[in-house]
């Protein structure tokens, strides 16, 4: 019969024949490594197919071999076994070395081995027709490509293929080959084959990398030969190469280049945005230099709308691209924020730190998604400011610096030398670091202690007898002052650290009139001080001995109007009169904007709703009632009420004092940021409390009983045996907020019908809130007061002397010399004032009096304005040396960073 070729696998085996019956031939197999190759095992229906394939195949090679011979194949297969007896020869030597190859691509030489010698069995077995029926039914080939577990990749978006003029021109620009520059730029005038403003893969024409290797010359050249600029100072702005800035501001486009659309440019060719300007870049990288050129080339920056504006412009924008217009605002406040661009257009640079880094902190707290970056901006405002300050080489500069006005036309006396304008905007603006800047806090604590030279370094013993003594003189200064405000001890009280101590003994004498009151010594020194049971009768307890007692409505009005009472009258006028006159003075803004001055409100409206209501009491009620029988809202009952309320007020306004104090002040300061905490803690609170009583009134409701009912006929959590702890919402409330302190039992869930599965959902709700309210609420109010606790100390320097400064602060002023209650005497100098200001208003009416008040007016306007030169003058020169100072010094910091 005809010779086949036995295929490598019997499922791969085809029909042969000549080429006129078989027109397919048999494919070629490719020659692979034996580790190419895996014996896998094969499902059942696999094993069928190629069972039938095999059958159907079979017949066909037998039906075509024995046709025709073929003698190409003839010849191959003596080749082929002319070959074997060489590969035995090879066998052997392939195998002592079998050991040391496969360890080169990471194979285990055995298994290899063993793979090799099952290949070459099979093999062998195909060839004399002796195939393992197993192998052909359980196994199949599984060829392994490298191809197999990839990702075909291909280029989508490829830039535009340059010429290979085109690449040897950007060559030479890279390299700074000048001569080749110019070579290239003559054939591309005379042969049109080079494209000069073609871009490389990176996107950069030839102009943008002479920008970027600092090559002025071939810059030069190429914008000689009238190449696209396009956004080439833009990127020198942003590479912070001044003279290709300085080349491109002074080099003029030529009139027939094209102008590419701004939404074109935007979205293909330009890395920038259109909003972006060139003096806006050069403010962000903050290139003192670079900003220096442009400003003097009068270059604007467009002024930023207000969050809130709702003009035409800002509604528009907004609504066609939201993020753009949020993103535009941010680039022109961060242009702003620069301290070079500060430094050189801004008459007054620290003023206007101050109200750029306040609008950019409020306007943090408006735009959320930009927070971060609007405190980075207000934080670099408050350190240019600070630095500003740094640089104050004497007292003298620090006290032009800091007594300079930023509104000249505001009525000031000019001879007033320490009014420290500056520090009072720094305050208003919330300059913390500028305040507690070292050389602001020296010349602060020398104006505090004037008077007593040496303060400081003395004992503690002496410092606190001399702040007694002077304490308790201070009636003795008051009544001075008002007799003779202009002489020597006049002169003593009016300085600050002096007021303060006055002012700190008249309140602690307030606190005792207090204290004096609580403990009723007034009343039990009055005759008969029990309550009569008639009005105009005779006193309980004098009855069997016949004595009359006074009226009782008489006795408490005496209690009321004794001596200590009639003192804290007095008291209350003056802190009344003081707190007007300093709403008066700073304004009603300023003055809510302290929290002192709010308790201090509330304190005052308590005081005087306590006397208001004494007064009802006193003449509309009859008060020969015992006190057991007075009604719940009687007048006296509430006045009582409100006088302890503010009794504690009057107490914890003490605390403000704490802040003159080193180790107390930081104290005071964290209890104010923890209050801030509890109030918002109290949000969620109030939440869950609300939500647990409405479930729980609901659930119990129905099984509330009568007091008749109860153990000693009480009802209320407040009884010895608590009960009916949820029959209502306001009892329910106050039964939840009271068991936060383990003041609740649980046996108030239970009721007296067999209902145990209402006992038991409610136990469970009980329950429930106690683990929410304790565990979670409660735990999480502890970490947040711990947080504002840390960052207090952390920057416990700063706070504390900021916050001291707003003490210090509020004792230099001219007025509130004397403190209550002799703020409400009226001294000479301010009968002296009225009877000028009354002369002023009255005598100088007609043409002669109207032509005197205006040289008046003209001549105080002419010395007012004079002064405000001379002060500014010396101002600006402070200035340009703090300027240059920090120029320098950001020079240096710029030299020594590595990036």
């Amino acid at each position: 019969g005809t010779r086949t070729r036995p295929a490598l696998f019997p499922h791969q085996d085809e029909p042969r024949g000549d080429a006129a019956s078989a027109p397919r031939a048999a494919p070629s197999l490719p020659k692979r490594r034996v580790d190419e190759y895996e014996l896998i095992p094969r499902s059942a229906r696999e094993r069928e197919g190629e069972k039938r394939e095999g059958r159907g195949g079979g017949g066909e090679e037998q039906d075509g071999g024995g046709e025709e011979e073929n003698p190409a194949r003839e010849e191959e297969i003596g080749t082929e076994r002319r070959g074997e007896k060489s590969k035995k020869e090879e066998r052997g030597a392939r195998r002592t070395r079998g050991a040391r190859e496969p360890r080169e691509r990471g194979l285990n030489p055995y298994i290899l081995w063993g793979k090799t010698r099952l290949f070459h069995r099979g093999r062998l077995r195909r060839k004399t027709g002796q195939m393992n029926p197993m192998t052909q039914l359980y196994y199949k080939k599984a060829i392994y490509s490298p191809y197999r577990d990839r990702i075909p990749l291909q280029i989508v978006r490829a830039e535009v293929e340059l010429s290979a003029e085109e690449r040897a021109y950007l060559t030479a620009v890279e390299k700074g080959d000048y001569a080749g520059v110019k070579h290239a730029l003559r054939e591309a005038e005379v042969y049109y084959n080079i494209d000069v403003n073609c871009l490389d893969p990176l996107g950069r024409s030839a102009l943008l990398i002479a920008i970027e290797n600092e090559n002025l010359e071939i810059m030069e050249l190429l914008l000689d030969h009238g190449i696209h600029t396009g956004d080439a100072l833009l990127y020198a702005i942003r590479k912070e190469v001044v003279g290709a800035v300085e080349l491109l501001l002074s080099h003029r486009r030529p009139s027939g280049e094209k102008q590419v659309p701004s939404l074109m440019m935007d979205s293909q060719f330009s890395e920038f945005t259109p909003d972006i300007t060139p003096i806006m870049l050069a403010a962000h990288t903050n290139n003192y230099e670079i900003i220096k050129l442009l400003v003097q080339r009068k270059v604007t920056i467009p002024r930023p709308h207000q969050i809130r504006c709702d003009c035409v412009e800002c509604v528009s924008s907004s609504e066609v691209d939201s993020l753009r217009h949020s993103r535009s605002r941010l680039n022109i406040y961060k242009a702003l924020a620069s301290p070079s661009l500060i430094a050189l257009s801004s008459e007054d640079p620290i003023l206007t730190a101050f109200r750029l880094g306040w609008e950019l902190k409020e306007l943090s707290k408006v735009e959320n998604e930009f927070r971060q970056e609007y405190e980075e901006l207000s934080q670099q405002c408050k350190r240019f400011a600070k630095d500003l300050l740094d640089q104050a080489r004497s007292s003298r500069e620090l006290e032009t610096i800091l007594n300079h006005r930023d509104d000249q036309s505001e009525e000031l006396d000019p001879r007033q030398c320490h009014n420290l304008a500056k520090l009072k905007l720094a305050i208003k603006y919330h300059q913390k670091e500028f305040v507690a800047q070292p050389n602001c806090q020296q010349l602060l604590a020398t104006l505090w202690y004037d008077g007593f030279p040496g303060w400081r370094r003395r004992h503690w013993a002496v410092k606190l007898v001399t702040c007694f003594i002077i304490g308790l003189l201070f009636p003795v200064f008051s009544l001075i002052y008002l007799l003779a405000p202009k002489s020597a001890l006049g002169n003593f009280i009016k300085k600050p650290f002096i007021k303060f101590i006055c002012h700190t003994a008249s309140y602690l004498t307030f606190l005792f009139l207090l204290l004096l009151a609580s403990q009723h010594i007034a009343r039990t020194n009055l005759p008969h001080a029990r309550a009569p049971a008639h009005r105009g009768g005779v006193d309980d307890s004098a009855l069997g001995a016949g004595i009359p007692s006074p009226p009782a409505k008489r006795q408490e009005m005496i209690a009321f109007a004794g001596p200590t009472s009639c003192f804290r009258c007095f008291f209350l006028a003056g802190f009344i009169w003081a707190e007007i006159k300093e709403m008066w003075d700073g304004g009603f803004t300023e003055y809510i904007h302290d929290w002192w001055n709010l308790m201090d409100f509330a304190m005052n409206s308590l005081y005087l709703a306590t006397i208001s209501l004494k007064i009802v009491a006193y003449v509309k009620y009859n008060s020969s009632r015992p006190r057991e029988e007075w009604e719940m809202w009687h007048p006296t009952l509430i006045a009582e009420a409100l006088f302890a309320i503010a009794n504690i007020f009057s107490s914890l306004r003490l605390i403000s004092l704490f802040t003159a104090n080193s180790h107390l002040g930081p104290l005071q300061i964290s209890l104010g940021r923890m209050l801030l905490d509890i109030l918002k803690f109290l949000f969620i609170y109030c939440l869950v409390l609300l939500a647990f009583a409405n479930g729980l009134n609901q659930l119990y409701f129905y099984y509330e009983t009568k007091a008749s009912e109860e153990h000693n006929n009480c009802k209320g959590i407040r009884c010895e045996r608590q009960n009916n702890a949820f029959s209502t919402l306001f009892e329910t409330l106050q039964s939840l907020f009271w068991s936060i302190f383990g003041l609740l039992n649980l046996y108030v869930t239970n009721v007296k019908a067999r209902h145990e599965f209402t006992e038991f959902i409610g136990a469970t709700m009980f329950g429930t809130y106690n683990v929410i309210s304790l565990v979670v609420l409660l735990n999480m109010l502890i970490a947040m007061m711990n947080n504002s606790y840390q960052l207090i100390a952390d920057h416990a320097d700063i706070e504390w002397k900021f916050a001291r400064t707003k003490l210090w602060m509020s004792y230099f002023d001219e007025g509130g010399t004397l403190p209550p209650p002799f703020n409400i005497v009226p001294s000479p100098k301010s009968v002296w004032y009225l009877l000028m200001w009354l002369h002023n208003k009255l005598c100088r009416r007609g043409p002669l009096g109207d032509d005197t008040h205006k040289c008046e007016n003209l001549r105080e306007f002419t010395e007012r304005h004079a002064d405000s030169l001379i002060q500014n003058q010396h101002y600006q020169v402070c200035l340009a040396h703090t300027l240059s100072s920090v120029y320098c010094l950001q020079q240096v910091q710029s030299d020594d960073d590595p990036s």
